[in-house]
């Protein structure tokens, strides 16, 4: 499908965007998204419904920032209905964390569309918008657990543990980053994110569990899951015990990885 449009000075003039069919913005908009081959599957899901958002948010005038703030608000929004402690409400609330994973895809590609993507976006504003999710998230679910539904007050712990050490892993993460390959060009970048399908199968495989049942579309996954059995008390043992465990074994491996590479 032909995308009708003229570049001046490297940017393309943007017809209206109710002019454009879904196939077309998912060309412009999506084309420099995550790599779907690496993709947790709820996030893949979540980015075929994310462009008719993108779409609407768009003819309503609302810039990237703007849809990220909806995002963080539908989440908290999401999980304050586990509050009236009804099995329907606790869904309604996991649907609404679907909506906030949804908007999280239209952000991105609402600045794709206005050709406003840049670092404040991306290496600013939606990371910390992560990192508030994360690090108030849990907790702030186990507090309305541990007031509405008696549950025992280790539980506020491993909700602190599951916010902390999510945000101990990012870090981790983007310090090794730094000293290993913050002098590296794009295109070595690139190379490093190819080089990824030529680890062996149980490195592929265990990335690929990781992202499906640790990331942030994973949040989702896995309280729908527990929600949908009645069970939520285990959502607090699986990311409390679960990212402590990935935190130390991150550590682990970038001491290691240090060593062999003698990074100085």
């Amino acid at each position: 499908m032909s995308i009708e449009s003229s570049i001046s000075n490297g940017v393309e003039e943007r017809k209206p965007i109710k002019q454009y069919s879904f196939g077309e913005l998912r060309a412009i908009c999506q084309k420099t998204a995550p790599n779907p081959a690496r993709e947790s599957i709820m996030g893949l899901l979540s980015r075929f419904f994310a462009i008719y958002f993108t779409k609407l948010f768009v003819r309503l005038g609302l810039n990237s920032h703007a849809v990220t703030i909806l995002s963080v608000a539908a989440f908290f929004c999401g999980l304050a209905t586990f509050y009236l402690g009804n099995y329907w409400f606790n869904l309604l609330g996991v649907l609404l964390m679907f909506i906030s994973i949804v908007w999280d895809c239209c952000d991105g590609e609402v600045a794709r569309f206005r050709q406003t993507a840049g670092l404040v976006g991306g290496s600013y504003t939606e990371p910390v918008s992560h990192d508030v999710q994360y690090g108030f998230g849990f907790i702030f679910l186990a507090v309305i657990m541990y007031y509405t539904q008696d549950y025992p007050a280790y539980y506020l712990i491993l909700g602190a543990v599951a916010g902390i050490s999510k945000l101990l892993y990012r870090s981790l993460e983007l310090r090794f980053w730094n000293i290993a390959y913050g002098d590296a060009s794009r295109e070595q970048i690139q190379q490093i994110k190819q080089d990824y399908y030529k680890k062996p199968l149980l490195v592929r495989a265990f990335y690929w569990f990781n992202k499906n049942a640790f990331s942030s579309t994973a949040i989702f996954t896995i309280l729908l899951l527990f929600t949908v059995i009645d069970k939520v008390y285990l959502y607090f043992w699986w990311f409390g015990v679960g990212y402590f465990v990935l935190y130390g074994l991150l550590f682990l491996k970038q001491v290691y990885l240090i060593n062999v590479r003698n990074l100085k």
